[in-house]
């Protein structure tokens, strides 16, 4: 086992690990409940960590890592229910649901 990344919070620590499960990659994550010790334990020790099984898996880890932490870059999509406009990273309309239309 290999320590990978450090997250902020730990639903940023899951949706890094799901994301690494989809893609095959073997990990788990750690600290997921120490967020209530921080100030008794430092930060480093209580923030909730991603890692991977495999040192093999390192290089590719690490790239999926870097792709989620960078800003979307599609333009905002507009729905064919409502008219409304979400940002590119939604699959679905956040005021009425509707699913995001396939271009």
């Amino acid at each position: 086992m290999k320590l990978l990344a450090r997250a902020d919070h730990s639903l940023q620590a899951a949706i890094w690990a799901d994301t690494l499960r989809a893609a095959g990659i073997r990990c788990e994550l750690r600290n997921t409940a120490l967020s209530g010790a921080l100030g008794e334990i430092p930060f480093l020790e209580c923030a909730p960590q991603v890692w991977i099984e495999r040192d093999d898996d390192e290089p590719r880890a690490r790239e999926i890592l870097l792709q989620l932490r960078q800003p979307m870059r599609e333009p905002h999509w507009q729905c064919t229910e409502c008219n409304e406009y979400s940002e590119p990273q939604f699959g679905s309309c956040w005021q009425c649901g509707s699913v995001r239309p396939v271009p």
